[in-house]
Formats: C-alpha cells, structure tokens, sequence
C-alpha cells in the first residue's frame, strides 16, 4: 500500500504553483495524495514568511498539525516555503513537532526529501535560490477553468521594505517557448484563462533577451490570459507592453 501525502499551501500563487509541483512529482513517485491532510502519512506546509500575518498562518497551522500528530491522526511534517527558507534553524530548534524543513531552493528534491523523512531522518536541506529551476508538471489546484502560469522566478528589485529577493532568488525568466509549450498544453487541458504571475511580471525577459518578449498571448484555444504583480519601475516596458498589442490579455 502506497504511503500517503497532504498538502497544506499558504501564501501566494507563486508558492501554489510549487505546491502543484511538489504534488505531482511525489504522485510519480508513487505517493498518494489526499485531498485533506487528516490521516496522511507526510503533511507538507508549504509556508509564507513574507509579512507578520503570513508568518503567524505558516505557524499556526504548523501547530495545529502538530496537534493532530500529538492525536495519532497524522504521521511526519515536513515544512517548504519561505518560512522555511527565512528561518532555516529555527524551525527545526523550536518548533519540535517538525520533521524536516526544505527551502525554496530545493522544491524539486521534494520526493528525496520526503522519502527521508519518512523513514525517521530529520531533513533540514537549503538548495540555491539564485540557480535555474526546473519547471515540472502540475497537478493543478485551482478550479478547472483557470490556472497559473508563473513566466519567471525570485526578484531584482531589491525594495527596501521587501524580503522576496533573500527568499526566491534573484529574477530568471523562464524561456519563451517553455511558457508557450506550458500554455498550450493548459489550454489544450481546457483551461479557459491563465493568469501570469511572477513577484515582478513587467520584467520578463530582460534577463534573457535583453528586451520585453510579447509572445504570450499567441498560443491556440479559445482562452485568455491576464497579468498580475508589475513593479512601477518596469510596468511600461513588460506586461503593459503585452496587454497592449494581444487581444487575449487582460489586467488585473
């Protein structure tokens, strides 16, 4: 009998779409994954740490697994994210009811970390947040109709009152045609709208082309997309500049 995963996703839909990741790579690995965390053999937490009240939800919800672990209704906790990432030892030094931290670069060793976790290891693992991700498939969460399409990762801008850019990174693009391929087969799925996110979507490209890519909008299917989290910095020169020559693209 196959060992059981829930998931528990905080924060916001860039952090979702690592949950969604995260899923589908352990459901390859012959996990099963619940749609409630009640009876799991491994909750994951995918945690927030970006303001107060998104830290005191990461926290509260690890103790009230804690809780359940306490009850016998659950077995390992092993927190993600960036609560993970901000507070690497302190996790593990104060929160005992915690079975492993990964942080946020390290998503992708979910299945490893899993494994290890279950079979009793403490697992405290923190990859490169600066090197190039891996973009694998999704078991999508969001309702049928829409879904996420997160175009790059981390942030350059450095602002003086946000901590994103020492928890995901500095900004990489992912290239245009993986977005497209992503789109496409989003659409192809049935997804009628995808929204774009990243922490500063105006932005995309300039790292890998040196200039604005506008390419989005062109995959096939009766669908639309819409762009979210532009910094004013760079907002002419990105996402508006998409919305203002596709028909499919929205603001939001």
């Amino acid at each position: 009998m196959s060992q059981s995963i829930g998931m528990i996703s905080l924060g916001c839909a860039k952090n979702q779409v690592n949950a969604e990741q995260m899923l589908f790579l352990l459901r390859v690995a012959g996990y099963e994954i619940l749609p409630d965390p009640d009876g799991a053999d491994l909750v994951i937490i995918n945690t927030c740490g970006f303001i107060e009240d998104a830290k005191a939800e990461a926290i509260d919800n690890i103790l009230a697994m804690g809780e359940m672990k306490k009850e016998g209704r659950i077995g390992k906790i092993l927190v993600t994210g960036c609560l993970a990432q901000r507070y690497q030892m302190e996790i593990v030094q104060e929160m005992p009811e915690v079975d492993g931290v990964l942080g946020t670069g390290s998503y992708y060793d979910i299945v490893s970390a899993v494994g290890k976790v279950l079979a009793g290891e403490l697992v405290s693992e923190f990859g490169d947040i600066n090197a190039p991700q891996p973009e694998p498939q999704r078991i999508l969460t969001t309702p049928e109709h829409y879904a996420y399409l997160r175009i790059a990762e981390g942030c350059d801008n450095h602002c003086a009152f946000c901590i994103i850019p020492q928890l995901r990174g500095r900004y990489r693009s992912r290239p245009m045609e993986e977005l497209l391929k992503e789109a496409q087969d989003l659409a192809d799925s049935g997804v009628k709208e995808l929204i774009v996110i990243a922490q500063d979507t105006s932005r995309y490209g300039i790292d890998l082309y040196g200039e604005p890519n506008s390419e989005i909008g062109t995959a096939r299917g009766g669908w639309r997309s819409c762009c979210r989290s532009s910094a004013p910095s760079t907002a002419l020169s990105g996402c508006v500049y998409i919305i203002s020559i596709r028909t499919k693209c929205l603001r939001s």
